[in-house]
């Protein structure tokens, strides 16, 4: 009867042991990198040329491409849901807003994190944009190609402070995001340009106002100038971008 006291007995503190030991390796971090690029677009109107001439009646197609972006942000939100162990929930705290070159793939100062490692069934990552003191929140550029006029350069400028929730996906086939404390991963941060351009005809900026800065042609698309292009790629700010865990 004593030695079936003390079998049981050990097998309560070996138990409670390895659940604390589980509950510790929940706790123990994942370094996390966010990274931060963009996905080019080019459009071109093909589908009414006739015999070299675009539909505004102008020769060769009418063609815009986005290339070059800026993106500000001031605080990234973190909110995971784990299969095993506590959800975790966290708002950055940037010493000054960070500055996102998407073109160049880079920013001015590193972006990581130290995160619970584990297999996350849901991680939504929110970006706050805004707050810097020489930048706008987005500023996209690129190209307009202006049969028989010649190019513009196209500005895109977005000026308000604003929220992005992107529900974040893995890179396997499964999608499924595993963070690990002896693995750093990179959490991959895409704007996709043709996600905000795809629906504009490109005939469209040819009845667009032309704004010149430093004697420069400008096709500005912001909330105060060609503001019906601005609501329509505006509009769908919130289906731009993907954060893809790696």
């Amino acid at each position: 009867m004593q030695r079936f006291r003390i079998f049981w007995l050990l097998v309560v503190i070996f138990t409670g042991l390895f659940v604390s030991c589980s509950k510790d390796e929940l706790t123990l971090p994942s370094k996390v990198f966010f990274h931060f690029g963009m996905t080019p677009h080019s459009d071109t109107e093909n589908d009414n040329l006739k015999a070299g001439y675009s539909s505004a009646g102008q020769p060769g197609p009418i063609s815009f491409t986005i290339d070059k972006g800026t993106l500000v942000i001031s605080a990234i939100e973190f909110d995971g849901k784990r299969e095993q162990g506590q959800d975790v929930y966290f708002v950055s705290d940037f010493p000054a807003p960070v500055v996102a070159r998407l073109h160049e793939e880079g920013t001015q100062a590193a972006v990581n994190f130290d995160i619970p490692q584990g297999i996350y069934k849901r991680i939504d990552i929110s970006l706050h944009l805004g707050n810097g003191p020489d930048e706008l929140p987005l500023k996209l550029e690129g190209i307009f190609n202006r049969p028989g006029m010649g190019s513009v350069t196209i500005h895109f400028e977005f000026s308000f402070d604003d929220i992005i929730t992107i529900r974040s996906t893995g890179s396997g086939a499964n999608q499924e995001i595993t963070l690990r404390k002896d693995h750093p991963s990179t959490a991959s941060v895409k704007l996709d340009a043709g996600s905000l351009f795809r629906l504009v005809n490109p005939a469209v900026f040819m009845n667009a106002d032309i704004t010149v800065e430093n004697g420069q042609n400008i096709l500005l698309i912001s909330n105060n100038h060609n503001r019906n292009i601005f609501n329509q790629i505006a509009a769908r700010m919130n289906n731009a971008f993907t954060v893809v865990f790696e």
